[in-house]
């Protein structure tokens, strides 16, 4: 697989979690549940968001978006049980309907290199505008970066659209969408990670996926302290580095006994791993940082496409 994908590629994700929300009181069970500030969602606008323990860990981080009165949660597909689960014990006497979405609906993600012509490449013109719903095709199209784009098509249609991506781009394979993400720097909760990090702890701040403004919601307490009374000592960076990694696996600097970090997402590349992973902010300055144990792999620094506070 080449480090990074110099020509489009279309992936297959329909076995991510997507859970379709519906019902008069949908917007504000999700409001008070979710760090975003769901009211602010239109058609023409995906965000991110969290959902947190009381204790304002993330148990899960979701794609969020709106079609019409529907709300939609796209989320890796290890999750899909577990978010259901969790989010349909707080619906109480709330008429919202929370369904599994995943058997009518499949999803394709598109992703490229920025600035190497992506979206020029990805003439889709039986696609609605990014961001929009077309209703005769019951097609939405919701962008996620520059290098990333999620089709999402009735299960109807999935063999027809996977023949019309084949057309205009090669296959890729979940690797290659992870790597997309890596670059974005956004990494997703999974199993592995679950009610280890408060949101910022994941950049979720920097990425515009909590919301200061916008009134209670499960965890907010401490997800709002760490904001405005305290200072994250933790954050995601990205690295590469020769050898393999898995999510979840430690990092170390100088100190064998004591954990630098945890690596929060990785895809593999010509030349090793690239990866994101939450790190002491502190031990970026005690002495290079490696996987594992002692003589683990070394991690060479990577920039992220958005600034990150490391003081």
């Amino acid at each position: 697989m080449n480090e990074l994908i110099a020509s489009p590629r279309w992936v297959d994700l329909s076995g991510r979690t997507l859970i379709r929300a519906t019902g008069d009181d949908a917007q504000a069970f999700l409001q008070g549940q979710l760090t975003q500030d769901v009211a602010a969602l239109d058609p023409d606008r995906v965000l991110w968001a969290a959902h947190c323990s009381p204790k304002g860990r993330m148990l899960a981080s979701f794609l969020l978006w709106k079609q019409g009165r529907d709300f939609w949660l796209d989320a890796p597909d290890e999750l899909a049980d577990a978010a259901l689960r969790r989010l349909r014990m707080y619906v109480l006497r709330s008429r919202v309907v929370l369904e599994d979405a995943r058997a009518a609906w499949a999803r394709f993600g598109l992703c490229g290199t920025p600035g190497a012509g992506f979206w020029e490449a990805v003439d889709c013109p039986a696609a609605p505008p990014a961001g929009r719903y077309d209703m005769q095709s019951e097609i939405m199209r919701v962008t996620l970066s520059p290098q990333r784009l999620l089709l999402v098509v009735p299960d109807a249609q999935a063999d027809h659209w996977r023949t019309r991506l084949s057309e205009w781009m090669a296959p890729g394979t979940s690797e290659d969408w992870t790597g997309a993400a890596v670059r974005d720097g956004v990494a997703e909760i999974r199993t592995a990670t679950q009610d280890e990090w408060v949101p910022q702890m994941l950049n979720w701040d920097l990425i515009g996926g909590i919301s200061f403004k916008k009134g209670c919601y499960t965890g907010q307490e401490i997800v709002a302290r760490t904001h405005y009374l305290g200072k994250t000592k933790r954050r995601l960076l990205r690295f590469r580095t020769a050898g393999p990694a898995e999510i979840g696996q430690p990092l170390y600097g100088p100190d064998p006994a004591v954990p630098a970090g945890k690596v929060a997402l990785a895809a593999p590349t010509d030349e090793g791993t690239e990866l994101l992973a939450v790190v002491q902010l502190e031990a970026l300055t005690a002495g290079p940082l490696h996987l594992g144990e002692a003589g683990g792999a070394p991690l060479e620094p990577l920039p992220l496409p958005y600034p990150v506070p490391l003081d």
